[in-house]
């Protein structure tokens, strides 16, 4: 047992340390150490039902001190202070995780963008979703990656699935495959510029002669 462990779990006499990121194990472990203490039953109503204890403060009235009775804040408004801290924690990584779920299924590649920038931008998405401890499996991510590509790299996308055992090869695999295909593909893309300059002109044309 490491350190770090032993000091969340905690012993008889020292309650558990809270870690970042474990605060309901710490919250279980937490009340089973106020259990075993000899004023325990008081401790957690203490802490659950806010029970307060007066504490006598002495405050001037002119020139004759008086004794009043106030109170301190309770055990219970403590606890709920740092469950609250804990838990919005919590909560802002669900929503990080959440958006990073989102870019992820609404990923495309963009009109004009290269393989190689595609690739990038998705590979910066999975190192984000892999530090917020989101994985997909090899195959997933291979088909996600295949069918976002632009029109133009449907045809050999289409033949990777068919070649390739999609649920073993590294994704970088994919895409070093597809980059063979790069010459063919730019070669598609200027028929693609050359025939919309050609509509483009033969409407000018046109226009221009009405």
């Amino acid at each position: 047992m490491t350190s770090k462990e032993a000091l969340a779990i905690g012993t008889d006499t020292k309650p558990p340390v809270l870690f970042k990121g474990e605060y309901e194990q710490w919250k279980d472990r937490f009340l089973n150490f106020v259990d075993r203490h000899e004023l325990g039953d008081f401790i957690r109503k203490s802490i659950e039902e806010g029970v307060r204890k007066p504490v006598m403060t002495t405050r001037l009235v002119g020139t004759v001190p008086t004794q009043i009775d106030s109170y301190k804040a309770s055990d219970k408004e403590m606890w709920d202070h740092l469950e609250k801290m804990m838990l919005g924690s919590k909560v802002g990584n669900q929503l990080k995780i959440s958006n990073c779920l989102n870019n992820y299924e609404e990923f495309r590649g963009r009109e004009g963008e290269s393989l190689e920038e595609t690739y990038d931008r998705f590979v910066t998405l999975l190192n984000e979703l892999s530090k917020n401890k989101v994985h997909k499996s090899q195959i997933e991510l291979n088909v996600k990656f295949l069918s976002i590509l632009q029109p133009e790299w449907k045809r050999f996308a289409r033949q990777m699935k068919q070649i390739k055992d999609l649920n073993e090869i590294p994704l970088n695999e994919v895409y070093e495959t597809l980059r063979q295909n790069e010459e063919e593909v730019d070669e598609i893309l200027d028929e693609k510029r050359q025939k919309g300059k050609t509509v483009e002109d033969t409407v000018a044309l046109v226009v221009r002669k009405k």
